[in-house]
């Protein structure tokens, strides 16, 4: 809705949000909606083929977003990308860029500091959630996972702090 500037499943009801969804997303398989919800698996929908995302967004919409949007809106919840790896995805690249500033030229409020629960639920990602222009210098284990700083076990197993540095 954000890129769109309206909802992109306009809809009075759930059904009729539903129908929205499926000429944009096409039918789901048989499978995915066993993987949404096991109690469906009979239903009979129309069978309609996928929209193309970029007939979906205005033309300048850039690739990354549009990459975004359909690895989270799809049927299968196992196949949709995580919250973390979303904010990871190279859409926000520009918001982990030291020299980005508002329209006003004020810099960005903190977008960074991510909790240590936060950085611990994919710590492979962490890296990318928090640039190295970001990291607290005091402490080294605060991205890389490494509680015990100083030694070489520093990869990305079970992050330990996020900064609050300002960008």
């Amino acid at each position: 809705e954000l890129l769109l500037g309206q909802p992109i499943f306009p809809g009075d009801s759930g059904v009729d949000q539903l129908v929205e969804i499926i000429k944009v997303l096409g039918t789901p398989t048989r499978e995915q909606i066993r993987e949404m919800n096991p109690n469906y698996t009979e239903f009979k929908f129309p069978q309609i083929k996928a929209h193309p995302w970029t007939k979906v967004f205005r033309p300048r919409t850039p690739p990354e977003a549009i990459q975004l949007v359909s690895r989270l809106l799809e049927y299968t919840p196992s196949a949709r990308i995580s919250p973390l790896e979303a904010c990871a995805h190279t859409f926000f690249d520009e918001l982990r860029d030291p020299s980005t500033r508002l329209p006003n030229g004020r810099e960005l409020p903190p977008l960074l500091n991510f909790t240590p629960q936060e950085l611990a639920i994919q710590p492979n990602l962490n890296s990318v959630l928090v640039p190295p222009h970001a990291r607290n210098a005091s402490d080294p284990g605060a991205v890389t996972g490494d509680t015990n700083p100083g030694t070489d076990g520093g990869t990305t197993q079970g992050a330990t702090a996020a900064t609050e540095q300002p960008v």
